[in-house]
C-alpha cells in the first residue's frame, strides 16, 4: 500500500523592489528586473520558490534557501544600466558612489568597499543606501566622521550607525 503526502505550500505576496528581488523568510530571491514595482505571489514548498505575475504564471524559480538574510540570485534578472537613469527609485553602483563622494572621501571609500565586496553589486545596495541616508538624519558631517572611523575598524551598517550616534 502506498501512501502520498499532499505538499504543504506556504503562500505569500510581495511588491518588487529596486534591488530585483523579494524577501521570503529572511532570504532575498531575484525577480526579472521588467517586474519591478509589481506585486507577485511566492509559492514556497519545502525545496522551491516559485515566483508567479499577477496572472499566476510562473516568472523565477530558485531552490529554496534556508540560510538568513542571503542572496538567490539569478544574473539574468538583473536590470540594465539604463533602468536606474529612467527611474527615481532605482539605483546602481555609480549613482551611490557620486552620493558618497559628495559627502565625503571616507564615506566614499566605505561606499566602495562594500559594492566590490559582493560578486553581484546590487546585494549591496541596500546597506549603501541605509549608510548614505544617515546623512540625513544625522548630517553629513557626522556620517564622514563616522565612516572615518569605520575605515580603521570594521565596515559595516551597524557600526556606522553606532559610531554616528555617539
Amino acid at each position: 500500500m502506498t501512501i502520498l503526502r499532499a505538499k504543504t505550500l506556504d503562500l505569500a505576496a510581495r511588491k518588487v523592489g529596486a534591488s530585483c528581488h523579494i524577501g521570503f523568510s529572511g532570504v532575498n530571491y531575484s525577480v526579472p528586473s521588467r517586474y519591478f514595482g509589481h506585486m507577485v505571489f511566492i509559492r514556497a514548498s519545502a525545496d522551491t520558490i516559485d515566483i508567479l505575475n499577477c496572472d499566476g504564471l510562473c516568472i523565477a524559480s530558485h531552490k529554496r534557501c534556508f540560510a538568513k538574510r542571503a542572496f538567490i540570485t539569478n544574473p539574468e534578472h538583473m536590470p540594465p544600466y539604463y533602468l536606474s537613469q529612467n527611474h527615481p527609485l532605482c539605483y546602481d553602483g555609480a549613482m551611490l558612489r557620486q552620493w558618497a563622494d559628495e559627502i565625503g572621501v571616507n564615506t566614499f571609500l566605505v561606499i566602495d568597499h562594500l559594492l566590490n565586496k559582493h560578486s553581484i553589486e546590487q546585494h549591496a545596495y541596500k546597506t549603501c543606501l541605509a549608510i548614505l541616508l544617515l546623512s540625513k538624519t544625522h548630517g553629513r558631517h557626522r556620517l564622514e566622521r563616522a565612516c572615518r572611523a569605520a575605515c580603521l575598524s570594521t565596515v559595516s551598517y551597524c557600526s556606522i550607525k553606532k559610531s554616528i550616534s555617539q
